[in-house]
């Protein structure tokens, strides 16, 4: 072949490959711009990322903010309760000038200041899964934590008697103190319970497997455990096992996480009270727009929760 000819080989296939280059930069920025989030940025800051519940969330967070758009970001602290981390890293969001937060407070009062500067920076704040105090956000998204905790307490009164302990989540955090509380409130209408102790688990399940070997210690006759959450509820569903207690101690936990499903599955657990994380981060995009176009936005927007068994765990290996 001649040189001349060579040469225009070669440049007949550069501009082949410079234009599908091209093509596929302009789709990406595309993309990236397309939507009514273009050229808004959503920051995510959950309790900790090393639950695969706040996993969930994020992960439908952020696949609605890019389908609309937006710009996605997220961050948190390693455990729910760090809390002066998780302030830190809103702080370093409201300096960046983020446009969202879309926020899950470790603790109910330390967050407040926090909010309420997020808010003089018109950063919209959208809290999801854990309230705060009162203070300057748009709107809460979750579970009514309450309601679930009175679930629980009528699951027990209908499948449980004798002694049952308690396995909170960590000081300060407004969703599981919630269904403490409705735990607690509902369950004195069962004479045959009986709540004997209590004990932080900190979200945490090695934790937790700790504070139920306790329990099962000091009370040799213990009935059931309720866990607030399903990763503490698997730590006790474990120091249960270990023991050869599964037959007489009832554990129940919070959240219906896929890991929970498996676990009533095998046996280390026997219920969880189910909520619905995909669809909180889902919602809490949707409403973001709707902020956007001055659309009037409720205070509370409250998804659903249900009591997940043995008979419905097999759909529930997957998030809702």
């Amino acid at each position: 072949m001649k040189k001349t000819n060579v040469v225009v080989v070669l440049l007949i296939i550069l501009m082949i490959v410079g234009s599908s280059v091209f093509a596929q930069g302009s789709k990406e920025q595309a993309v990236a711009g397309d939507g009514v989030g273009a050229g808004k940025t959503i920051a995510f800051v959950p309790k900790q990322l090393g639950n695969p519940y706040f996993v969930a969330v994020k992960d439908a967070v952020e696949e609605a903010s890019l389908a609309n758009g937006f710009e996605f970001k997220a961050n948190a602290p390693d455990s729910s309760i760090e809390v002066d981390k998780q302030i830190g890293i809103v702080e370093a969001f409201i300096a960046q000038g983020v446009d969202f937060l879309v926020l899950i407070p470790n603790d109910a009062t330390a967050l407040v200041n926090v909010i309420n500067d997020a808010a003089k920076q018109d950063i919209g704040v959208f809290l999801v899964d854990s309230g705060a105090d009162e203070s300057d956000y748009v709107s809460y998204i979750g579970t009514d934590n309450y309601a679930g905790g009175v679930l629980a307490a009528e699951w027990f009164g209908e499948n449980v008697t004798g002694q049952v302990a308690i396995i909170d989540g960590a000081a300060g955090n407004a969703a599981t103190t919630a269904r403490f509380n409705g735990f607690m409130d509902t369950i004195g209408d069962y004479p045959e319970i009986e709540v004997v102790t209590a004990d932080y688990g900190n979200g945490d399940m090695g934790t937790s497997m700790t504070v139920a070997e306790n329990f099962l210690t000091a009370y040799p006759g213990l009935s059931g455990i309720f866990a607030c959450d399903d990763q503490m509820a698997q730590g006790a569903g474990q120091a249960v096992k270990a023991r050869n207690l599964s037959s007489s101690v009832t554990v129940c936990g919070f959240d219906g996480s896929p890991d929970g499903a498996q676990a009533i599955i095998d046996g280390i657990m026997d219920a969880t009270v189910a909520q619905q994380p995909r669809l909180m981060g889902k919602t809490a995009v949707d409403y973001i727009i709707k902020y956007m176009s001055g659309d009037s936005i409720d205070p509370v927007i409250y998804t659903d929760c249900e009591m997940v068994t043995a008979d419905n765990a097999a759909s529930f290996l997957a998030w809702h």
